[in-house]
């Protein structure tokens, strides 16, 4: 399931989208050329193949969806921005027809679809209508072939490019001719390359329907009734009434449901509407096929109507100790299944065998016995700086009054003197909607070592005894190499001290601490920790236990030098055998913290932001998607003292963000729904 999960999520992001209308856009693998579309002397030929799965099988098989409009994506203006003797002509191949090879080409059984100039004067879309639309036979690939005969130097011009095709980047998917002599079809060759157009083909309808996509709950066990979206696109040229599209979600396999919402509101060209579709039921474990599809009076193509996904619901994992390792031959995981995209971009994969590179000059082995490994891989494709990907999986239920330990084994290239690409540890405790960075993230295990070598790292997760959770993997790309992840365990122990309660609070310029337990049995000691951003805590003092007793004990403890700000503490109840578990974490905020708050929530149009702040600065504020895509940004100048802000929302689309406000000192994390 773990591979499946990926091909997926690749496919997603590289196959193909639906803006507007019938529009396929085709940036597979994408890259820029200076020597495609037009390219930069006298003249230029080129013949591209794009496949009938980029495309969309059922897409433009008709007179009346044939292809109107083609679109190339322009990134850098160059000279001359009309482009004269300009021909575009098509024609289907067989499916088996993928690649070229180096030949002379010829216009012979192509058609010609466009003969006249273009508009390249903008960054972005450039294209012409076609004069004679064009229709694919179905099961076949599409030739285009791109003729520019008016004798000018469009120099510094620069496309978008397509590199390979969804199958693989390195395929020769395009030849084309740059010269400055004329081109001549049936005597001139060209020259056979991966970098062919990223292109748009468009047929625009009066009335149409779009299904986008379906927002499901992220894999998860889930326990209560969850929430499903179904994403509803206006492709057509006039609005869609309110109540005018009916949309139907019908889930299958382990949980069934079936149901039908319309539209709330007026959806205009171009825009969209999330259809929900409240309290469903999706508590059986097993993969879960989800079908919607949308109805709309008029509809000028079905084409687009209907999208089959999938969600997963997992079984709660309560037996410990809980093993895994990369060794499978099924491609389906017990635990760590499942793979989200923070930033950007998703880099995890599978590795069998031993992973190298062109630079790296020994290999990054799989950990013995085994001949497998999770691998976070921010070396092969395009830049990958900043981005991040989280593997992760699905829940587990940690016991309460017992103490819990993550330990895995991790392996780092070897190549550059930096420390480039981070692992961190994240846990989630809300079924995989936010996520809590635990202990310190790491980098190579050591800077000196020839090759690369695995080390074992743990991280105590003692604090969510008696929580479901999920642990995730989060690797951060500064465009290093790759990263190694192997044998993951979790373990619990018991412990014998029943903790009553723990408190903390003010008193004076100190925190008193106190806390009751109501039976100990082998209780050597309280260890009192302290945290300024509660998450990396430090032992400020130690409290004897009681040893044995079946009896209420309190006891007490005073930290007389909190920190300025919150202070968070837990307490460590270690056992005579030195094992351990920890309790709650509980804060209390001390003088010369700034104070925020923001209301209401839900919001409309308007976020109201209040800083009470310790001092003049910047504020950082950052509006992120359930995904964790950056929507807004803003910077805030702070004032010592009482600030009030106004955020923008109104551009946001419905559903739910989370807004992060950072100051110096402190941060507010809240989530919030946009109505």
């Amino acid at each position: 399931m773990f591979m499946k999960k990926i091909y997926l999520l690749i496919l997603s992001a590289c196959l193909s989208f639906s803006l507007y209308a019938q529009t396929v856009s085709i940036v597979a693998n994408p890259g820029t050329s200076g020597n495609i579309v037009v390219g930069q002397n006298n003249y230029h030929v080129s013949e591209s193949i794009y496949l009938d799965a980029e495309i969309g099988s059922g897409n433009f098989i008709t007179a009346g969806s044939s292809i109107q409009e083609v679109n190339f994506i322009c990134s850098g203006v160059g000279t001359g921005t009309t482009i004269n003797n300009f021909r575009i002509y098509m024609r289907n191949v067989p499916g088996a027809t993928s690649t070229f090879t180096n030949g002379i080409y010829s216009t012979a059984g192509y058609t010609l679809v466009y003969d006249g100039p273009m508009d390249a004067s903008t960054v972005g879309l450039v294209g012409v209508t076609l004069t004679t639309p064009f229709v694919r036979t179905p099961g076949s690939n599409l030739a285009v072939l791109i003729e520019r005969l008016d004798n000018f130097a469009h120099t510094a011009f620069v496309f978008d490019a397509s590199v390979g095709n969804i199958t693989d980047f390195a395929l020769p998917t395009s030849r084309r001719y740059n010269s400055n002599t004329l081109p001549v079809s049936g005597s001139t060759s060209l020259t056979a390359t991966n970098f062919r157009p990223a292109i748009q083909f468009v047929r625009t309808f009066n009335v149409d329907a779009e299904v986008l996509g379906i927002l499901a709950p992220n894999a998860s066990c889930f326990s209560t009734p969850q929430l499903f979206s179904v994403i509803v696109f206006n492709a057509g040229l006039n609005p869609i009434p309110a109540n005018a599209a009916a949309v139907t979600l019908k889930i299958g396999g382990p949980n069934t449901f079936s149901g039908t919402r319309n539209n709330a509101g007026v959806i205009a060209p171009g825009a969209f509407e999330l259809v929900d579709f409240n309290n469903v039921n999706v508590n059986n474990a097993g993969i879960n096929i989800d079908t919607a599809y949308v109805s709309l009076p008029g509809d000028g193509t079905t084409y687009n109507d209907t999208i089959v996904g999938g969600s997963f619901t997992a079984s709660t994992l309560s037996s410990f100790p809980v093993n895994e390792n990369a060794e499978t031959t099924s491609g389906s995981f017990p635990v760590f299944n499942y793979v989200d995209v923070v930033v950007d971009d998703q880099l995890w994969t599978i590795q069998t065998g031993s992973y190298q590179n062109a630079d790296m000059p020994a290999p990054l082995v799989p950990r013995a016995p085994g001949n497998q490994f999770y691998l976070f891989d921010s070396y092969s494709g395009a830049n990958s700086t900043g981005v991040i990907s989280r593997l992760f999986s699905n829940c587990i239920s940690i016991p309460s009054n017992n103490s819990a330990l993550l330990s895995f084994y991790m392996s780092h290239d070897n190549v550059f003197p930096l420390n480039l690409d981070s692992l961190y540890v994240s846990v989630s405790t809300d079924n995989a909607v936010t996520w809590t960075r635990v202990g310190p993230g790491w980098r190579r295990a050591d800077l000196a070592a020839a090759t690369p070598i695995w080390s074992l790292k743990t991280v105590d997760i003692s604090a969510y005894a008696g929580q479901t959770i999920q642990i995730g993997f989060e690797g951060v790309s500064e465009y290093g190499n790759a990263i190694g992840l192997d044998d993951i365990s979790i373990t619990v122990n018991s412990l014998p001290v029943t903790l009553r309660n723990f408190d903390a609070q003010r008193n004076g310029s100190a925190n008193l601490l106190k806390w009751a337990t109501s039976q100990e049995l082998n209780s050597s000691r309280f260890l009192v920790e302290r945290s300024s951003d509660g998450r990396n805590f430090t032992e400020i003092g130690v409290v004897n236990a009681a040893g044995f007793s079946n009896d209420r004990r309190d006891y007490r403890f005073t930290d007389a030098s909190p920190v300025k700000g919150i202070n968070y503490y837990r307490l460590r109840m270690v056992d005579i055998d030195d094992s351990y578990k920890f309790s709650e974490v509980k804060n209390v905020r001390n003088l010369g913290m700034s104070e925020i708050s923001f209301a209401p929530n839900p919001v409309q149009d308007f976020i109201r932001l209040s800083i009470d702040a310790e001092k003049s600065e910047k504020a950082t504020v950052r509006i992120t998607d359930m995904s964790g895509k950056l929507v807004q940004t803003s910077a805030l100048s702070v004032v010592n003292g009482s600030n009030q802000f106004t955020l923008n929302s109104s551009t946001l689309a419905k559903g739910t963000y989370i807004l992060t406000v950072q100051l110096s000192e402190g941060s507010l994390v809240k989530k919030f729904t946009k109505l």
